[in-house]
């Protein structure tokens, strides 16, 4: 693309363990048109998707016979997350000029709708999705509010599902660290984690009391405790944390009342009635799926909750419900060839695994 910023960016490939490879790193580049990685050029529609983690990326390509293969890389010169940013933005327009052309050949481009991601300016195809006051980005992982006012955007920025207790909340980066000492034996343990502040608590207090006996790992224990009770979210999402405990704990009614009080600031967010029904989803199957349609009426394209929707009707044997919602997903026959970076993992190999 004319004008497009060049990324300069230094690289080393992972191994299937996920350790990098080799003792120099080699040069990347992107400048809107194509990934290159050393002597390795990657159209910017061949890229199915491009995930990111701190200093490490998988990139899963689509070649033009049709087959998927993995990657991954550990870059410096640039922060992973922003390539991975300017790649999104770059691959989303062109898959989704892609598949607007392919309707518009077949008659059909009425069908054809997309928004901008205003977080990460991906755009997000809405294809045969009702019009709804939230859009949900796969790229980036996040809903946004499409007439938000600029406080109520700023709320929303990095709110998504956390992957340790599947609740929508604000993960951060956490520390995990153990120092031991044994005679002839010491050394120490650390990790990086992604963790909602309240998943985080339990293992702050865990490491905390593990590293006592040594002494030299409080302090980080201490760090992690306070940035686990110090980090709840605020604003209008206030109380998020207090209510995701309560129903983590098996208390979702008590959750709601919190839950509810966030609506009260918050009407449309998909994110607070996909975790009422996740809170609901072990106790009452049924309330927890018109919870999970009510998400859907807040933000139509939100997988999180449409995944989850599905799995109740598949509880509840409601068979004909179950088979229209995947009709509508376009998950009644075998899973189509990769289109682009969605929140549906691609098939093929998995990339090498990336470092926490």
């Amino acid at each position: 693309m004319p004008g497009e910023q060049l990324n300069y960016f230094r690289f080393k490939w992972l191994n299937s363990e996920g350790h990098e490879t080799g003792f120099f790193r080699q040069r990347g580049t992107f400048a809107g048109e194509t990934l290159v990685m050393n002597d390795i050029a990657l159209p910017i529609d061949s890229i199915a998707s491009f995930d990111a983690r701190e200093k490490y990326v998988a990139i899963t390509v689509v070649t033009p016979q049709g087959e998927v293969t993995s990657v991954a890389a550990g870059i410096s010169g640039m922060a992973a997350r922003e390539l991975k940013s300017a790649i999104d933005a770059a691959c989303s327009g062109v898959w989704a000029q892609k598949e607007k052309k392919e309707l518009e050949s077949k008659g059909e481009g009425h069908r054809y709708r997309d928004e901008s991601c205003r977080h990460c300016r991906a755009t997000v195809v809405l294809t045969d999705m009702e019009p709804s006051p939230q859009v949900y980005c796969g790229y980036c992982d996040e809903l946004s509010t499409t007439d938000a006012k600029p406080a109520l955007l700023s709320a929303e920025r990095g709110l998504k599902i956390c992957e340790e207790c599947g609740m929508f909340s604000r993960p951060k980066k956490f520390t995990i660290f153990y120092f031991y000492f044994l005679v002839v034996l010491w050394g120490c343990r650390q990790q990086a984690a992604w963790r909602c502040p309240a998943c985080m608590r339990g293992e702050a207090w865990k490491m905390f009391f593990g590293n006592l006996f040594f002494i030299l790992g409080v302090p980080v224990a201490i760090a992690q405790l306070i940035r686990a009770y110090g980090g709840s979210i605020s604003g209008p999402f206030a109380g998020l944390d207090k209510a995701n405990i309560k129903a983590s704990q098996g208390d979702p009614m008590k959750a709601v009342d919190d839950y509810r009080a966030i609506l009260k600031r918050v009407p449309n967010s998909a994110g607070i009635k996909f975790n009422i029904g996740m809170g609901l989803l072990k106790q009452k199957t049924e309330l927890a799926a018109e919870s999970f349609k009510l998400a859907l009426k807040d933000c139509a394209n939100y997988s999180p909750a449409a995944n989850a929707l599905a799995h109740c009707y598949q509880e509840l044997g409601q068979e004909e419900e179950l088979k229209a919602l995947k009709k509508k997903w376009g998950q009644e026959e075998e899973q189509p060839e990769p289109k682009g970076p969605t929140p549906i993992p691609s098939a093929g190999e998995e990339p090498p695994p990336l470092p926490s």
